[in-house]
């Protein structure tokens, strides 16, 4: 090897921060879409913020506040971005390693059963305030955009990711 030459590193970090912020954007422009639609801007947001930093149980008592939906909106970005980062770092192994795919698969789908758990722990907690199908729309358009920003820099395939036991 030349002196002073290193191999080429993926950029694991930044390629997870931007998966990250990809799918916490779908499902935040997702909620506003729906909210807007149902007579209610961000009131998914204000709603879980309300229930996670001030115990709101009762829907009827939501008052939507810019704190509430900023401080919510810094937790989903910082879930997003941890997840984001862990994906990153998977593909960079299956650039390497064709058999980690696997692992990606597997850790979408605890994403996958983490989201839904999360929907309905706080469809529980709110009395059912907000129907569990926007959860699940929001949920398959991030895995779809996430999965999109994760391959559009891979040397892998997404064939590759259902193929993945050779």
């Amino acid at each position: 090897m030349r002196e002073g030459f290193m191999p080429r590193r993926p950029a694991v970090i930044p390629e997870g921060v931007r998966v990250g912020l990809a799918g916490a954007a779908t499902v935040a422009l997702w909620f506003l879409v729906y909210d807007t639609a149902t007579g209610t801007p961000l009131r998914t947001p204000a709603l879980l913020g309300a229930a996670l930093f001030h115990g709101l149980r009762d829907p009827i008592d939501l008052h939507v506040t810019a704190g509430t939906v900023l401080a919510y909106t810094v937790v989903h970005v910082a879930v997003f971005i941890v997840f984001g980062v862990a994906v990153a770092g998977l593909f960079a192994l299956a650039d390497r390693e064709r058999r980690v795919l696997f692992g990606v698969f597997m850790l979408f789908c605890c994403f996958e059963v983490f989201a839904i758990a999360l929907g309905t722990v706080a469809r529980e907690w709110l009395g059912h305030a907000i129907p569990a199908w926007p959860f699940l729309v929001a949920n398959a358009l991030a895995t779809v955009t996430m999965l999109g920003v994760t391959f559009r820099h891979s040397r892998r395939s997404p064939r590759e990711l259902l193929v993945a036991g050779e």
